[in-house]
């Protein structure tokens, strides 16, 4: 199975290479022409007319002035590892949410025992436990998690007072 593996690794390295290899190639005609049409579009405004107005040319300048960044064009070992370490995090992913999906089935397994062992324990008070409140859409005593600071802030400063 590696063996296979392996060669579906290769293949696919070899195919995107040639594609990369013929995109690099065709790239300096098409940044030219692209080029020549930006410097007609800054020239030109929204309405095909020249601006006299100098703050859109700021604007424009400002916008267009750079192009985007190619992608450096990645050899067979280099797009192999880049391919490997795709595969580590989505395996590590996978396996997180793994955890975290028997971390939530054990936790609803003991909710499940703890209401048995209720049930047995006092019908009533499994009763009063399960019933829901009709006009509760959300507990307004929960306080949400947060990482600001508190607004009321301690004075380190402030003496405190002991008795005796």
């Amino acid at each position: 199975m590696s063996s296979g593996f392996g060669r579906a690794i290769c293949l696919s390295t070899t195919v995107r290479a040639g594609f990369i290899g013929r995109a690099a190639a065709a790239a300096p005609a098409a940044a030219k022409d692209k080029q020549s049409r930006k410097a007609a579009a800054i020239a030109r405004g929204a309405s095909g007319q020249i601006n006299s107005d100098s703050r859109y040319e700021i604007m424009k300048q400002i916008m267009y002035q750079q192009e985007p960044r190619q992608l450096p064009e990645l050899t067979a070992e280099d797009a192999e590892r880049h391919e490997t370490i795709l595969r580590a995090v989505k395996l590590h992913r996978l396996q997180e949410s793994n955890r975290r999906r028997d971390e939530r089935e054990a936790k609803f397994s003991a909710m499940e025992k703890a209401y048995a062992a209720l049930e047995k324990l006092d019908p009533r008070l499994f009763e009063e436990a399960c019933k829901k409140d009709a006009n509760v859409t959300f507990p307004r005593q929960m306080r949400v998690p947060t990482e600001t600071p508190p607004t009321v802030i301690w004075d380190y400063m402030e003496e405190t007072v002991t008795k005796k």
